[in-house]
């Protein structure tokens, strides 16, 4: 029995050993990253932070922005890595020149986006504008309120939920606003100008 209590101390020490160089060699690799990125940092941050953002889509764009800009195939980060080290002050020229039309870039897909989102709802507004559905909802929502407000007044609420009773009547109340806006405001006008 201790031989084999003795045989597993030694194959937890091993074991320990090997995880505690794998670190060393981790932080030691990690110093070294850091040059490389500290420079890129400062030639071109928006670059450098899509590079360390992670995932699938934004460190590859930023990659091939480098790569676009110096003319070097650049498909991983190592080679990146090799391309900020090696460069010239003409090539980061290049890349500072790269990271300014990256983050021209990304603005542009943010506002696409933005466009997308806006013209789903557009397009929500314009297939509903007619329909009775938002009549009935704002008049649900309406006697929602009537209740709430009744019980709010003339119940005694416990001192423990006075305030998520506020916190609920006070959303109730912000959509109800929103219902009503619909028939006052400028969406429901315009439908109705457009049926004339």
């Amino acid at each position: 029995m201790e031989r084999q209590e003795l045989l597993a101390v030694l194959i937890a020490g091993l074991c320990i050993l090997h995880l505690l160089k794998q670190i060393e060699k981790t932080y030691r690799l990690g110093a070294i990253n850091m040059d490389w990125l500290n420079k890129l940092k400062q030639y071109a941050p928006d670059i450098a932070t899509a590079v360390l953002t992670g995932g699938a889509t934004l460190p590859q764009l930023a990659i091939k922005a480098i790569a676009d800009a110096t003319g070097n195939e650049i498909s991983t980060q190592d080679d990146l890595q090799k391309a900020v080290e090696s460069a010239s002050p003409e090539i980061m020229l290049k890349i500072t020149q790269a990271n300014n039309q990256f983050k021209i870039r990304m603005r542009e897909l943010d506002n696409e986006i933005l466009s997308s989102e806006l013209g789903d709802l557009a397009n929500a507004r314009d297939k509903h504008q007619h329909h009775h559905m938002p009549a009935i909802i704002c008049c649900a929502l309406t006697v929602m309120v009537a209740i709430g407000a009744y019980l709010l007044f003339t119940l005694s609420i416990p001192e423990d939920n006075k305030t998520l009773a506020n916190l609920l009547f006070g959303a109730l109340l912000a959509k109800w606003g929103d219902s009503i806006a619909y028939w006052v405001g400028t969406t429901r006008s315009s439908a109705n100008k457009n049926m004339r």
